[in-house]
């Protein structure tokens, strides 16, 4: 699949998401604050073109162009924390060969969980979680859970589109 077809299927994903995620969201209603909810949307386009960052291209550029600025305005804001895990995130691709570990489904799960991880102990730190019922924990976990579940659903989506899940593999060699 080329850069359009990841895009537009990214853009599908990621409205259909964002509809699930409005939806089920708590506080829905005609005044409902809709902000929240691009995130949703623009992780799940991201990660549905993530997977192919390995390759040198014009997308590729204008990706790290992107997060450059991005780098500094979390700089600028003084988000330290966030700022590295989305290097860490957009330099990860370029570690390994085209098709590699980005094509793999269990990275599709594993990774944004491991991120989630790790991105959670660093905004914890501070709270004293042993006091805390497992309703205070979903509480805090549930506003992030919405990003974690966007950025699956956008690499699998790439992997759909690429034919390379189990299921729907066919015998097309891509390169």
């Amino acid at each position: 699949m080329n850069f359009k077809g990841h895009i537009t299927g990214g853009f599908i994903s990621g409205a259909l998401l964002t509809t699930a995620a409005f939806v089920f969201s708590s506080s829905a209603g005609p005044h409902h604050n809709l902000l929240p909810l691009f995130p949703i949307f623009g992780v799940t386009v991201f990660f549905s073109l993530f997977p192919d960052l390995d390759v040198g291209s014009i997308q590729q550029r204008w990706f790290y162009r992107a997060i450059f600025i991005l780098l500094l305005y979390l700089g600028y804001q003084k988000y330290y924390e966030l700022a590295t895990l989305v290097a860490i995130v957009a330099i990860t691709p370029i570690l390994d060969h085209h098709r590699g570990w980005t094509h793999n489904y269990f990275s599709a799960l594993l990774v944004p969980l491991f991120l989630m991880g790790i991105y959670e102990c660093i905004l914890a730190k501070d709270y004293p979680f042993h006091n805390w019922s497992f309703k205070h924990i979903y509480e805090y976990l549930k506003d992030h859970l919405w990003l974690v579940i966007a950025s699956i659903a956008g690499w699998y989506t790439h992997l759909l589109l690429d034919s390379k899940l189990p299921l729907l593999k066919n015998d097309r060699k891509h390169y």
